[in-house]
């Protein structure tokens, strides 16, 4: 009676045993990436999304999101929402960079500060952007997994930045970063998610997570509400 009824567990286990074996085989994970690169160098406008799950020094983002485009200006054009914090508070605004100065619209009043050069579309966009150098720079790459993230079916790649390639995008920081890709299955590839560890400075303090989430790749126009 005993075995009788272990027959359907070890069924059970075979089953899943047998679907997982028929997975589709993961692509080159090098491969994959530096298709990537290439699908950003012509990369000129995409929705985005960055959270911030702790406190870069000298960064003091907590979140972004809106829409950046090369066009309209030296600089490239934006606009979204911000969630910033320094020493002393916290404050939600809504920005808009247009020309070389970026205008925060918060609750209590508005200000425009000149554009931060790392930061600017220009800076993160095309073919010498700050994206396409994060994965020409990342090396220890590997497969991991598929998923499914912004409704696009993706493959899941583990990797390393070096100090002097990550400190070229983010001059905050300073240390090897351990990074996780997300790049579309369908060609052509397409970079859809970074997620970043950074590590902590001190040994009282902890690890800085970054996440930054991509969607409508060369389809925005900024201010579009859409």
């Amino acid at each position: 009676m005993r075995c009788r009824r272990l027959v359907p567990a070890l069924l059970l286990t075979i089953g899943l045993l047998g679907g997982c074996a028929g997975s589709p085989p993961l692509p080159s994970a090098p491969e994959l990436v530096s298709a990537a690169a290439d699908s950003l160098t012509s990369l000129r406008s995409v929705r985005f999304t960055l959270g911030v799950n702790g406190v870069v020094t000298g960064l003091p983002v907590r979140g972004l999101d809106g829409e950046i485009t090369l066009e309209g200006g030296r600089d490239g054009s934006a606009v979204g929402k911000a969630d910033l914090q320094d020493d002393f508070e916290r404050v939600k605004v809504e920005y808009r960079l247009s020309g070389e100065e970026i205008t925060l619209s918060g609750p209590d009043a508005e200000r425009v500060i000149p554009a931060s050069a790392p930061y600017t579309p220009r800076a993160m966009l095309g073919a010498d952007g700050g994206l396409r150098r994060l994965l020409t720079g990342a090396t220890e790459l590997r497969g991991e997994r598929w998923e499914r993230v912004q409704d696009t079916d993706s493959i899941r790649i583990s990797a390393k930045v070096p100090a002097a390639v990550i400190s070229g995008i983010v001059p905050e920081i300073k240390a090897d970063v351990f990074v996780k890709l997300w790049v579309s299955k369908a060609e052509p590839r397409q970079l859809m998610r970074v997620w970043l560890q950074v590590p902590p400075t001190r040994p009282e303090e902890f690890a800085v997570m970054l996440e930054l989430a991509l969607t409508r790749h060369n389809a925005v126009v900024v201010g579009d509400g859409r």
